[in-house]
C-alpha cells in the first residue's frame, strides 16, 4: 500500500472520529435540554393544578354565595 494512501486513509478516520465527537456533544446537550423541559414542564403542570384547584374553590364559594342569597331572597316574599 502506497504511503499516500495510508496518510489518506488516516486522516479520513480522524475526520469520522471528531465527526462523531461532534454528534455525541451536540446529542448530550439535546438530552439536557430535554431534561430542563420536561422539568419545566412538571412545573407549570403543577401551578395548573393548583391554579384550577384555586379555581373550583372560588367558583364553589361564589355559587354557595348566590344560593344562599336566594334561599334568603324567596323568604321574604
Amino acid at each position: 500500500m502506497q504511503a499516500s494512501r495510508v496518510l489518506l486513509a488516516l486522516q479520513e478516520q480522524e475526520k469520522w472520529r471528531e465527526r462523531r465527537r461532534r454528534l455525541e456533544e451536540r446529542l448530550r446537550q439535546i438530552r439536557a435540554r430535554k431534561r430542563y423541559f420536561l422539568k419545566e414542564l412538571d412545573t407549570v403542570r403543577q401551578k395548573a393544578a393548583q391554579f384550577a384547584a384555586l379555581l373550583v374553590q372560588l367558583k364553589g364559594g361564589v355559587v354557595d354565595k348566590i344560593e344562599a342569597l336566594a334561599s334568603g331572597l324567596g323568604t321574604l316574599r
